[in-house]
């Protein structure tokens, strides 16, 4: 074997930088990513791209494993001994690479061209940052205004204290000293654990604007959004395990949005309204911040199932709140 032959192994042995994605029943999604991470202005050979799939029963491994040989980059494929949420994920992902610098992304984002070349300078700005987030954007041509009921997206803009785990950026050996994304957590705060660890550690956190990401606008439906109301429990827990988050996120110490307390209160009015009228007050804080409008097409449906996603969240909260021995609405 020649030198310039042992140095093209080396190379590819140790890349600049690693891309772990998380992923679950996402055979169809897999090709597009694959193919946008084919066209980042950074080299191919300095990165490798790592699927993780949490046991997934649909094509998922055999479509990454297929595509493997016609990329560009280097792509392993690893799976998880069994279905835990993208935290244990993510942490095989990452304690599979020797490379410096990891990135994580979501199996429904696309990264720009310059995602990974801007999200790697980042890291290795001066003071070196312990974890980089970068932006995530509308596709283009989105108009999420016009939009009836229930649909989902994703803006970052600017550095949050929640450190959304579609785009982030960690030099390794900071995951290897705080232990990367929480696994009690699973999914639904993992990040955000996971980006507070850093800063509790004494690193300092950074925004890269131009490491950008898209991510899609779908409607979930209603009861996506109870589901996902309820899972807030695990939000709690982040309070209860992270102060610095506590004080940066929630509305109040003691309340995670403003409309959790008017929830509990409106309850409450209707309630002891049933025999103390003037107690039906309590309910007019709530009407006045979640009321649906009135050119709503679906108005009425509205007025029933926006009430249920509340008490989903305040449940949730409540739960949380016994559980990890914190008070949060």
């Amino acid at each position: 074997m020649t030198q310039g032959a042992r140095d093209r192994e080396v190379v590819l042995a140790v890349p600049d930088i690693a891309v772990v994605i998380p992923t679950y029943q996402r055979a169809t999604r897999l090709p597009a990513l694959l193919d946008h991470l084919a066209c980042q202005s950074l080299a191919p050979e300095r990165f490798e791209v790592i699927i993780v799939d949490d046991c997934s029963t649909d094509d998922t491994v055999a479509v990454a494993k297929d595509l493997a040989g016609c990329l560009p980059y280097r792509l392993r494929v690893l799976q998880t001994t069994r279905n835990n949420g993208p935290a244990a994920a993510r942490n095989l992902g990452w304690q599979a690479t020797s490379a410096p610098v990891v990135a994580f992304l979501d199996d429904d984002c696309s990264p720009s061209k310059g995602w990974l070349e801007a999200g790697l300078g980042a890291c290795g700005s001066t003071p070196h940052p312990g974890v980089v987030q970068g932006a995530t954007l509308l596709p283009e041509g989105s108009k999420i205004g016009g939009l009836t009921d229930w649909w989902n997206w994703r803006v970052v803009l600017g550095p949050t204290p929640f450190f959304e785990g579609n785009n982030l950026f960690f030099p390794r050996y900071v995951l290897a000293i705080t232990g990367g994304f929480d696994e009690d957590i699973r999914y639904y705060g993992e990040d955000c654990a996971a980006g507070w660890r850093v800063r509790e550690a004494g690193f300092a956190s950074a925004f890269c604007a131009d490491a950008s990401v898209t991510h899609p606008v779908e409607r979930r439906g209603f009861a996506w959004f109870v589901q996902n109301g309820y899972l807030e429990s695990r939000i709690v827990h982040c309070a209860a395990k992270h102060p610095g988050f506590r004080r940066a996120a929630l509305w109040r110490p003691w309340a995670y949005r403003r409309e959790d307390p008017a929830f509990l209160a409106a309850i409450t009015g209707a309630l002891v309204g049933l025999k103390f009228r003037p107690a039906l007050l309590l309910v007019l804080p709530y009407l006045f911040l979640q009321r649906p409008s009135l050119r709503h097409l679906n108005f009425f449906r509205l007025c029933l199932q926006v009430p249920v996603v509340d008490g989903a969240r305040v449940a949730g909260h409540v739960l949380g709140s016994f559980r990890h021995r914190v008070f949060v609405i």
